[in-house]
């Protein structure tokens, strides 16, 4: 798949007519103070979720910046965040800019380089950019899931 078809299914699938049903952004939008807590069993909750693939973004951002050296160690992976309106707004925001971020890069990424293995990675860089829409697009289903607990519990 070429550049220009990668950045089109991460647009389309952070906030556009993605083929899946919802975008991650058009649920996002919907999450309410009171659903940023909320667990399934010992699940993480839905605000530790947006942390974590925004961790993941900036994991292909950095990769793509040519940052070696970088890698998500488990405090970014899924941080500890408190569940209240102003660090939903951050971040929701840190989430947001991670996307622009990352389509900044790839607007710049010579196409050849899709090909080319991950540092410290077994697998290409067109590889961990399909990875991170199907992460997305996991770990939305399991938003979708924690906004409706009240009616599943």
């Amino acid at each position: 798949m070429h550049r220009q078809e990668i950045i089109e299914l991460l647009r389309r699938t952070f906030d556009g007519a993605a083929w899946h049903g919802p975008s991650v952004m058009e649920i996002l939008r919907k999450v309410t103070t009171d659903q940023l807590a909320n667990q399934i069993g010992d699940s993480h909750t839905l605000i530790e979720l947006v942390e974590h693939m925004t961790a993941w973004r900036r994991f292909a951002i950095e990769k793509l910046r040519g940052n070696t050296t970088y890698d998500v160690d488990d405090k970014a992976n899924f941080p500890k965040v408190s569940p209240n309106e102003e660090s939903w707004l951050i971040t929701l925001q840190q989430f947001e800019d991670s996307q622009l971020h990352l389509l900044e890069q790839l607007e710049q990424l010579d196409e050849s380089r899709l090909e080319q293995v991950v540092e410290g990675r077994n697998y290409s860089y067109s590889v961990l950019l399909h990875g991170l829409i199907h992460h997305d697009v996991y770990h939305l289903g399991q938003i979708v899931l924690l906004r409706k607990k009240e009616s599943i519990s």
